[in-house]
């Protein structure tokens, strides 16, 4: 009995120590992600703030902030996310992604002077985690809109991930080393970064190219056009 006590002991140590030291190389990871995005050319294109079905207040932002990232390594020309907030919310009042039924993609694309949007939406952000049973699931979904509110395209990804304990004479132990781990070493952000960078690769490049030149025309409902031939992936 006393050297189980003390191989259970030995075990929740060893997994608090690694736990620290994952923590350090995350955030590091985190510092070096960071990095300023390569001069693009072509039709500028928006991505709005994204509708958030979620309890978790940072879920859409970073999705939205990885799907930026990943476009704009992809040849895209985006305008930053700050420069497009600041517009909406002082030309339409719009602050946050559930705002935009209140009008139109080309709308938007007008006030913010592109010629494309993207509207997302985070669509699952779940966690469980108790031990015997840890879920992480993240889904979310984007689409394309042109300047004349024609919808180009539309795509979404899911992630998920799930871990139980193997068993054993350590179970109790091995059932608060998961808990720990999940709770620590496997938070949402990099599920929801996978999640858009997914969704941002399958955008095929130069669906705006020569759009440019047609007339803007007064759309009045989202999601009237239909997905470009081969563009959909849903």
């Amino acid at each position: 009995m006393e050297i189980g006590k003390r191989r259970t002991r030995r075990i929740l140590l060893s997994a608090l120590l690694l736990l620290s030291l994952g923590g350090c190389g995350s955030r590091k990871g985190a510092m070096r992600e960071e990095s300023p995005l390569p001069a693009s050319t072509g039709p500028k294109v928006a991505v709005a703030p994204l509708e958030n079905r979620s309890n978790d207040l940072s879920a859409s932002e970073i999705v939205r902030s990885a799907f930026i990232t990943e476009i704009g390594q992809r040849g895209w020309n985006v305008l930053p996310a700050e420069e497009s907030d600041r517009v909406l919310r002082e030309t339409l009042g719009i602050n946050y992604g559930g705002q935009l039924g209140s009008t139109t993609p080309g709308t938007v694309c007008r006030e913010l002077a592109v010629e494309g949007v993207f509207y997302g939406e985070v669509e699952e952000w779940n966690k469980t985690t108790t031990g015997i049973y840890n879920k992480v699931t993240v889904t979310a979904s984007f689409e394309l809109y042109a300047r004349d509110g024609t919808r180009l395209w539309e795509g979404s990804d899911t992630q998920s991930k799930v871990a139980v304990p193997h068993g054993g004479r350590e179970i109790g132990a091995e059932i608060v080393v998961n808990a720990l781990g999940n709770l620590l070493l496997t938070p949402m952000t990099p599920y929801g970064k996978a999640v858009a960078r997914n969704i941002a690769r399958k955008v095929p490049y130069g669906l705006l190219e020569g759009r440019e030149i047609r007339g803007d025309r007064d759309d009045t409902t989202r999601g009237t056009g239909t997905p470009a031939e081969g563009g959909g992936t849903r």
